[in-house]
């Protein structure tokens, strides 16, 4: 049980840096973009699109490590109201209710990118799938927290942050 929290934690961390980074690019691109703009009367043709995709990418990451770190918002005034037993099921039937939900979305996204992924982005020309993959992916990483989250909440282990259920 603790290998799991560790690996949970440990990939919680590696997204943090993956995080991190596509954040520290999209604040030099766009440090470049105003400095030619406005400096040079230029511009980085592909730096609104790349600053898109990585912001996408950072948003749907960043769901699934704030699940892991049970920061999503929550209204748990009834649920800390509960017994310690009726607790730890409602959070468990949350976070199933949360993975089916991105269960469903990684079956409709999917099925989104297969008929519109093969399009190139307009500027860079790139296949749109590169983008729009951070949908499944994301919501697969949620998943995999939820489950985590569940399992350690039927084991009584604590979470490493935060206080609902998601």
């Amino acid at each position: 049980m603790e290998s799991l929290k560790r690996l949970a934690d440990l990939l919680a961390l590696l997204l943090d840096a993956v995080i991190t980074s596509f954040f520290a690019i999209i604040l030099v691109i766009t440090i470049l973009q105003v400095v030619l703009r406005y400096g040079f009367n230029e511009s980085i043709l592909f730096g609104n699109e790349l600053m898109e995709g990585l912001f996408i990418y950072t948003t749907s990451i960043g769901a699934a490590v704030a699940v892991r770190r049970r920061q999503h918002i929550n209204i748990s005034y009834l649920v800390e109201k509960l017994p310690d037993a009726l607790r730890r099921i409602s959070d468990a039937l949350v976070h199933l209710l949360v993975a089916f939900l991105n269960g469903v979305m990684i079956f409709y996204s999917i099925r989104w990118i297969s008929k519109v992924g093969s399009n190139e982005s307009p500027v860079m020309r790139v296949p749109e799938w590169i983008f729009q993959a951070s949908v499944p992916i994301g919501c697969s990483l949620v998943i995999a927290y939820c489950l985590v989250m569940v399992f350690m909440g039927i084991r009584d282990d604590k979470p490493s942050q935060g206080d609902g259920p998601c």
